[in-house]
C-alpha cells in the first residue's frame, strides 16, 4: 500500500509539473501572439482612400509614434472630428487628408504592455529614397514641425473641402494646395492609405519601450 501511495503521489507531482509547463507555454504563446498582432497592426495599410473616411474601425487605446526628417505633401486638408476606441471611448483628433506624400528619414514604432512586459515595434524607411503614399488619412493626436503651406485656405467649412476628404458641414476646417513639414514627430490613432510605399524598409521588435524620436 505504501508503494501505491507513493506511486500516486508522484504520478499527482508529474502531472501538476505538466499543467505548469503548459501555463507557461501559453503566456510564451500569447506573447508571441500580441508581438506578430502589434507587428501586423503596424504593418499592414488598408487599401483605401481618403474619400472612405470616417474611419470605420475602432483605433486602438494608445497612438502610435511617427518621425521624419522632412514630408512633402500635394492638397492636404485638416478638420477636428472623434475616433471611438475599443473600449468605446471617443479621442478628439484632428483628421488630415493628404492626396499624395514623399516622406524621408521614416521612424514609426508602436508600443504594446503585455503581461510579460512590455514590446515596441519599429518601422524605418526612406533613408535612400523616400517612403511615397497616396490617398493619406490620419488621425493625429499631436503634430510638431516646422510647417509651410501654400495657396492656403483657413475656416473654410469642413463639408466643402477638396481633394477627396470632407467633415461635417459648420465646422471649422483648412486645405491648403501644398504642406511641407520639416523635422516632423506626430502622435496618431489611424492611419490608412490607398498606397504606401517603403523601399528598403527595416522592421525590428525589441523588449520596452522604444519610442521614434
Amino acid at each position: 500500500m505504501m508503494r501505491l501511495t507513493t506511486v500516486r503521489a508522484a504520478g499527482r507531482r508529474r502531472r501538476r509539473r505538466g499543467t505548469a509547463q503548459r501555463g507557461r507555454t501559453s503566456w510564451r504563446r500569447f506573447a508571441v501572439a500580441v508581438t506578430c498582432a502589434l507587428a501586423l497592426a503596424a504593418g499592414t495599410v488598408a487599401t483605401t482612400t481618403a474619400a472612405s473616411i470616417p474611419v470605420s474601425f475602432a483605433v486602438a487605446g494608445s497612438p502610435f509614434s511617427v518621425t521624419a526628417r522632412r514630408l512633402e505633401a500635394d492638397h492636404a486638408v485638416q478638420f477636428a472630428s472623434f475616433r471611438e476606441d475599443a473600449s468605446g471611448r471617443h479621442r478628439p483628433v484632428a483628421v488630415v487628408g493628404i492626396r499624395q506624400a514623399d516622406i524621408r528619414n521614416l521612424c514609426q514604432s508602436a508600443v504594446a504592455h503585455t503581461p510579460l512586459g512590455t514590446v515596441t515595434l519599429q518601422i524605418r524607411a526612406g533613408h535612400a529614397r523616400p517612403v511615397r503614399a497616396s490617398g493619406l488619412a490620419l488621425d493625429l493626436a499631436r503634430l510638431e514641425g516646422d510647417m509651410t503651406f501654400r495657396s492656403v485656405e483657413m475656416g473654410r467649412d469642413a463639408a466643402t473641402l477638396e481633394g477627396g476628404l470632407t467633415g461635417p458641414a459648420g465646422s471649422y476646417g483648412q486645405q491648403a494646395q501644398t504642406l511641407t513639414i520639416e523635422n516632423m514627430r506626430l502622435r496618431a490613432w489611424s492611419l490608412t492609405a490607398g498606397v504606401f510605399a517603403l523601399d528598403d524598409a527595416t522592421m525590428d521588435v525589441r523588449a520596452g519601450e522604444h519610442r521614434c524620436g
